[in-house]
């Protein structure tokens, strides 16, 4: 009974930090995945139109150990964009999975937004 004292009193000072790190969904941040589908070990293409002065922009794909997509900046296109190729994994199987794309900026938290992609 202790414990479930212990518990409740101190995760809800901690849950707004929980959440901190995923910055605010920004309904104005368009990504395109293509292909879609994607297949598993062939190239990609994600763009985003995150701001230009934005000082980093990563990308997710909701999976076990999936690595961070690092954007790069193109200045002509206005926008931010990763290329590369989906690997052929056995721990990932063919599905519906969410990317998640966060932008961090110079002032303020990040800015992010979700898509589903297809990977065959």
């Amino acid at each position: 009974m202790r414990k479930l004292f212990i518990l409740f009193f101190l995760l809800p000072p901690l849950a707004p930090w929980g959440c901190a790190t995923l910055g605010v969904m920004d309904s104005t941040l368009e990504l395109k995945v293509t292909p879609l589908p994607l297949y598993r070990g062939k190239p990609a293409l994600a763009e985003i139109n995150a701001p230009m002065d934005a000082t980093q922009v990563v990308g997710t794909v909701e999976v076990m150990g999936s690595p961070q997509l690092l954007f790069r900046k193109d200045e002509k296109k206005r926008e931010w964009y990763f290329y590369g190729a989906i690997p052929f994994s056995p721990w990932v199987n063919p599905g519906v999975y969410k990317v998640r794309v966060s932008a961090s900026l110079p002032q303020g938290p990040p800015h992010y937004t979700e898509a589903q992609v297809e990977l065959k």
